[in-house]
């Protein structure tokens, strides 16, 4: 499957490197996609001597398969947010992220990447109480907003919570025109990574500061990432033939959301655990049961699936990568939001090396306490995965699942994914699985 992005952006030529001999720098990044390339970015706009090494090519892992909405409305948030972390957390991941949008709008200027500003809303198909619980707290923390008494959407609802000023784009086109600036080197597959020095095809990169951009971090049995974070899959498919809807729209606690880029439609959906599913009421069937239902004879021209790394509190894990490495940074656990994730997550980690601080340091601390429900979920899923029968991931040796629609081997654990031949596919494993027989 295709994404959107992927069919209509043209590729530039030339603009990537191959790495055939041991280099050094300020600041090496691991990791091509936006958070990867959004950081190098912005630490060469501070002075750094910045390489990126991808292990593909330059925005072909999720960044690719995104929706591109550039928002801080992440679902019914801030309601969540006051009551755990506070009045205060709250309003600073409000501003952390609409600082990202503005960022972003601003490199939209010096780079074309269909940048349009829209109105985001979250909308209830059922009860409004978690509605006018979040509406509650954008008056309390002053954030712009509207409501429809109904959103305009194919799909009975009870009304809809607008978030003003956010955007959406082209994340390619943008990730493309970076390339330009940026030195990155494609190929360029990290295996190991010790101190300061980084092992790659082709030779070994020295830095006095190492960013782990790689989704899911490389490194993540040190620094506990295998218990912060699970893997979720979410699917979107492209419709031409079909009304366009005037915002970016999703449904809450998880229902289809919408979008328009030029003649498409755009409609995202049917989630599930990565390793569990998709069931009959999953993945690209129950989008497309629901495009033939709200859009008859419509056409489809992309489909595609994108995988996310969730934290443990929903927010994501931006800073210092563990306390024995100081110098090592990473982000990861964007939880579903990671255009305004990697553009927070890269202002961060620039604050920290270039200025040794960051706003946001405390609040998206990677240190910051597990305690949590969701730690007890991954942890049980861990065990049970552990003594299944099956074929077993190379990771940490969870049983795999088959996932009939894609065609690939899915670790219910940690999210990392093989095709039939055992080649992965999906972080964090980095080595292939024995096929064998089904």
């Amino acid at each position: 499957m295709t994404s959107l992005w992927a069919a209509r952006t043209p590729r530039p030529h030339g603009a990537a490197k191959t790495l055939d001999r041991d280099i050094t720098a300020d600041v090496l990044v691991i990791g091509g996609g936006m958070a990867g390339m959004l950081c190098a970015y912005l630490l060469g706009q501070g002075g750094c001597s910045c390489v990126v090494a991808e292990q593909g090519r330059v925005g072909s892992g999720v960044t690719q398969n995104t929706t591109a909405k550039v928002t801080a409305q992440h679902n019914l948030v801030y309601d969540r947010l006051i009551r755990e972390h506070g009045p205060e957390n709250a309003r600073l991941y409000y501003e952390a992220n609409q600082a990202a949008v503005a960022g972003l709008r601003q490199l939209s200027g010096t780079f074309p990447c269909d940048f349009e500003e829209k109105t985001a809303y979250v909308y209830a198909e059922g009860s409004t109480e978690g509605l006018e619980r979040e509406l509650v707290a954008y008056e309390r923390l002053a954030i712009p907003h509207h409501v429809l008494p109904s959103a305009p959407v194919p799909i009975a609802n009870k009304g809809a919570l607008g978030m003003e000023r956010q955007a959406q784009f082209n994340p390619l086109k943008l990730l493309y025109a970076l390339m330009s600036t940026v030195d990155v080197y494609e190929n360029a597959f990290v295996s190991d990574v010790s101190g300061s020095t980084a092992h790659a095809q082709g030779g070994s990169i020295t830095a006095d500061h190492i960013v782990f951009a790689t989704h899911y971090p490389l490194v993540n049995i040190p620094g506990l990432y295998f218990m912060k974070l699970h893997q979720e899959r979410s699917y979107a498919i492209a419709l031409q033939g079909v009304p366009a809807v005037d915002g970016m729209f999703i449904g809450e606690g998880g229902g289809f959301s919408f979008r328009t880029y030029e003649d498409c439609l755009l409609v995202g959906g049917g989630g599930h655990r990565t390793g569990n599913g998709p069931g009959p009421k999953d993945g690209y069937r129950a989008i497309r049961s629901f495009a033939d239902a709200a859009y008859p004879g419509h056409a489809e021209c992309c489909a595609w699936a994108t995988q996310d790394c969730m934290s443990l509190d929903g927010m994501p894990y931006i800073g210092v990568h563990r306390r024995k490495n100081p110098n090592w940074y990473v982000a990861t656990g964007f939880s579903k939001w990671g255009m305004t994730g990697s553009y927070v997550a890269a202002k961060a980690i620039t604050g920290l090396i270039v200025k040794g601080r960051s706003p946001v340091e405390e609040l998206f601390s990677p240190q910051r306490s597990m305690l949590n429900g969701e730690l007890l979920s991954n942890m049980g899923t861990s065990a049970a995965n552990l003594v299944k029968p099956g074929k077993r991931c190379s990771h940490m040796g969870c049983s795999l699942s088959h996932n009939d629609v894609e065609n690939s081997w899915d670790c219910p654990c940690h999210g990392s994914r093989f095709d039939e031949n055992g080649a992965v596919v999906d972080g964090p494993a980095t080595k292939p699985i024995s096929m064998g027989k089904r």
